[in-house]
């Protein structure tokens, strides 16, 4: 066996035992703990020629010391022999499982021709910074998980498998392979993770895999996104949630955003299906927009300021206490698709001066205490004509001070067309009246800003919220050529 051993010792006090650093070549794997004389004082190893599961296991047990590991011009051979953490044989181009966990490394650079890194591979060690390389198509379950002092980590390619850079407290950055499903649990825990480089190209994100990134407060959720896991993104740090350009996502899973308490925005695209408690207890929540059939069970149970009308505009059915313990609910508007509102829906709803419920052509059916804890008799519900007898005879609704919804103030359009484009404030919901003309509204401010775009039902009629906007001035525009300028 031809081996070079060169040995430089480092400085020291007379009192300590002397670092060194040590440079082995070996051209037989499993010779390495035949290499090194003086193993215990090695705190910097570099090692060419070919290594196996023995070589590894000799420097993790046998290399206390240990701080730096340099592989990059050795090569990983596969190993049958004795059993090492329970396995008698471990494949080539492998750094295998658990191998240097919980080891002093501090830095590592990868074996040449490495394809994969074993579960747990490097959980627990030291390293201050990680660059998996191109090569490795597959990085293990809690790889990297519980590195302490990690800061810095990027994937170049391959896969991600759960957990992986789970539990990594000092991790601020990272970046993660083009087109990857970031697996459940990848970054869970790691408190100061403030970027994921790559993010916008991800196709997935599993359950829990941001669960209280505390400092994550912004991600670009891309268009080729199609799923969100359970819990993914709960008590994280984000202010923003824009997944209304993602036309792939079909599914938000359970409690995706609960918990975040400075998410103020949350936009769910059309034909996506949102599991319950979607946001709950997200104090910080004003806007919700959900163009789904159905909000779930739980979704805001807890957001204090969301805005009821426009995270209801688009459904069929209200799940069960999908609004429990909104508070500043202001005037709400329910939509002319609404057929159900679950048990407990608002229950707890403070604020609530008046629902215009003027578009919908029959009364909702309810489950169970929809309106427990809600002052009804001093909330007006406006009906039509057509219902409002209906409003006033139907358990629960009846309770409410029930009155016909009329198109007082209304403002002329400024073209002449017959048509006859209104409009009127009822509080701060805007009502068009479109006449008899068909196509769509658009509303601006005085700025020019679009602030929304309303499609007038079979009669003509639309409305808004405009709660949320601070102008007082708008500007309708409708596909005719008509406009009008009111103030609310």
């Amino acid at each position: 066996m031809k081996l070079r051993v060169s040995l430089l010792l480092m400085c020291a006090a007379p009192a300590l035992m002397p670092a060194a650093a040590l440079d082995v070549a070996l051209s037989t794997p499993g010779t390495l703990a035949a290499a090194v004389e003086e193993p215990a004082g090695v705190t910097s190893l570099a090692v060419s020629g070919s290594v196996d599961a023995a070589d590894f296991q000799f420097m993790a047990t046998g290399m206390p010391d240990l701080t730096s590991l340099d592989l990059s011009r050795a090569t990983v051979a596969a190993y049958s022999g004795p059993a090492i953490n329970g396995l008698r044989s471990y494949p080539a181009d492998v750094l295998p499982a658990m191998i240097l966990a919980g080891t002093g490394i501090e830095s590592i650079a990868f074996p040449e021709g490495l394809t994969a890194i074993g579960d747990g591979a490097l959980a627990g060690t030291r390293l201050r910074q990680v660059d998996v390389p191109a090569g490795v198509t597959s990085t293990g379950e809690g790889a990297f998980a519980g590195c302490s002092a990690l800061e810095r980590a990027s994937v170049a390619a391959g896969t991600l498998a759960p957990g992986a850079f789970a539990g990594c407290p000092a991790l601020r950055r990272v970046a993660i392979p083009a087109g990857v499903a970031i697996p459940a649990r990848c970054f869970s825990g790691d408190s100061l993770l403030e970027a994921v480089d790559g993010f916008d190209t991800a196709v997935a994100v599993g359950d829990r895999a941001f669960t209280s990134c505390a400092s994550l407060e912004a991600l670009p959720f891309g268009s080729k996104l199609r799923s969100i896991g359970t819990g993914a993104f709960s008590g994280s740090a984000l202010r923003e949630a824009d997944l209304s350009g993602c036309a792939s996502l079909s599914a938000v899973g359970e409690g995706a955003f609960s918990g975040c308490p400075s998410l103020e925005r949350l936009e769910i695209p059309e034909g996506c299906e949102a599991a319950m408690a979607l946001a709950m207890n997200t104090p910080a929540l004003r806007i919700a927009v959900l163009m789904a059939a159905d909000v779930p069970a739980f979704a805001f149970a807890g957001d204090s300021l969301v805005d009821i009308s426009t995270a209801v505009a688009a459904a069929t059915a209200v799940g069960d206490y999908a609004f429990k313990g909104v508070t500043h609910a202001g005037a709400v508007v329910l939509p002319a698709s609404l057929e159900y509102l679950g048990t407990g829906a608002m229950e707890g709803v403070t604020g609530l001066e008046s629902i215009d419920a003027s578009l919908l052509e029959a009364v909702p059916e309810l489950g169970k205490y929809v309106w427990a804890g809600v002052d009804q008799p001093s909330v007006v519900l406006y009906a039509s004509r057509e219902v409002a007898d209906a409003f006033a005879a139907a358990p629960q609704w009846r309770d409410f001070d029930v009155q016909l919804k009329y198109m007082d103030g209304i403002a002329d359009a400024t073209a002449s067309d017959t048509a006859g484009l209104r409009a009127a404030f009822s509080g701060t919901v805007l009502l068009v009246d479109c006449g008899d003309f068909a196509g769509s509204v658009t509303v601006t401010d005085v700025w020019g800003r679009l602030l929304a775009i309303l499609h007038p039902d079979s009669e003509g009629r639309a409305m808004l919220d405009t709660a949320r906007w601070t102008t007082d001035i708008y500007l309708l525009g409708a596909s005719s050529g008509q406009s009008i300028k009111i103030a609310r």
